[in-house]
């Protein structure tokens, strides 16, 4: 707490010293005084007092000093203010939604949806906060930049900051806002430039990868250890809170479904029917959608959801899955094109001519960067995801 991690943190740190260093001057100034008031004019035999006058420089005196601490006090406040309201240009934009109880992020320029936050270390980033119009108000608050704004029903508000140093740094809601409240809590992780792109590219292949049948139909299909995507742990980050983490609607008793009987399905238990779900939540309840799962995500929590069941839940066939293709345009989902640095464009060339001599590469300029599309012998890890 106590190392400053941007200029935000400096300038709250610095004006939190100063009047901390100014109260505790004038706590032991009050003190000192008072004691030897005490001393001095103690209680005596006489019963005669003086009859005490004003004094007219004295009064100036604490008028005067006290109006220029109170005001320079002031300044020093409003200079961090009007650094903390002023976004930076340059700024990348992270839109991020608070409801009960978890934060689910969106970057518009990547068109990622992201269930962490990760930005590149020396970067301003503008945060634009908002909770649908019927939940509650949360409060988005990043201890360690010393930033905190309210995230208000049907309101966009908004902070910033830069982190200037690598590591992770976590996320509070610093509002009540119900019975989970203090498990509101997520990850904002500072990387380098280089691992923000690979961090980038690593969320595109998991929204842009075609769903295939196979992970319908196969909840150990190769594609959800590929991208590293833990059905059991999606759910419990996101709806443990309110369904238990038996599926027996323990988190909200007599609010949430109950997995464990039939009766407790407003839909089928399809993984299908379960995705429809996570895409578009239940109307008329506090089942919510999951815009910030990607569609192999939301059919691992559907697995895992359906691993949760006693009895005989019904199975997904080809038309199921064909449905809901169709229905979401799942095989019409194409990445946006990726530009990257010509520095580096002329590196993953280089590096993949070495690998490959029958490696064919496009490249066309854009204004200082490159858009590149390598086949597929270019690492992953380094070369845009194509679907």
């Amino acid at each position: 707490m106590l190392l400053a991690l941007s200029d935000i943190t400096r300038e709250v740190d610095r004006a939190f010293w100063w009047l901390t260093a100014i109260s505790l001057v004038l706590l032991a100034g009050v003190t000192l005084v008072m004691i030897a008031f005490a001393i001095r004019y103690r209680r005596e035999k006489t019963t005669t007092t003086k009859q005490i006058e004003g004094h007219t420089w004295l009064e100036i005196t604490w008028i005067v000093i006290p109006t220029i601490i109170v005001t320079w006090m002031f300044f020093l406040g409003y200079k961090g203010f009007v650094l903390m309201r002023t976004v930076p240009k340059d700024a990348m934009v992270v839109q991020v939604t608070g409801r009960q109880w978890l934060w689910s992020f969106y970057y518009p320029e990547e068109k990622l949806n992201a269930t962490k936050m990760v930005v590149p270390v020396g970067q301003a980033v503008k945060v634009e906060l908002t909770a649908p119009p019927d939940d509650v108000v949360h409060s988005f608050y990043i201890p360690d930049f010393r930033v905190k704004e309210d995230a208000v029903p049907g309101k966009w508000t908004h902070l910033w900051f830069r982190a200037e140093r690598a590591g992770d740094y976590n996320i509070f809601c610093a509002e009540f806002c119900g019975k989970d409240h203090s498990k509101m809590i997520t990850l904002l992780r500072a990387v380098s430039p280089e691992e923000y792109r690979e961090w980038v590219y690593a969320q595109r292949a998991k929204r842009f990868r075609p769903l295939v049948y196979d992970a319908i139909t196969d909840p150990d299909a190769a594609g959800f250890a590929e991208l590293g995507i833990d059905g059991g742990r999606l759910y419990r980050t996101f709806c443990v809170s309110c369904h238990g983490a038996a599926g027996d609607g323990s988190g909200l008793p007599g609010v949430a479904r109950n997995f464990t009987k039939p009766d407790g399905w407003k839909r089928s238990p399809k993984v299908t029917d379960i995705y429809r779900t996570l895409t578009e939540g239940i109307p008329g309840t506090q089942m919510r959608a999951y815009p910030n799962l990607t569609p192999w995500e939301r059919v691992a929590v559907a697995h895992y959801v359906r691993s949760l069941i006693k009895w005989g839940a019904p199975s997904d066939t080809a038309d199921d899955y064909a449905a809901l293709v169709k229905q979401y345009e799942l095989d019409k989902v194409k990445p946006p094109k990726q530009t990257i640095p010509i520095e580096r464009a002329m590196k993953l060339l280089s590096r993949a001519s070495s690998r490959s001599p029958k490696t064919s590469a496009a490249v066309r300029p854009t204004s200082g960067t490159l858009a590149l599309t390598a086949e597929p012998s270019v690492d992953p890890a380094e070369a845009e995801p194509q679907p």
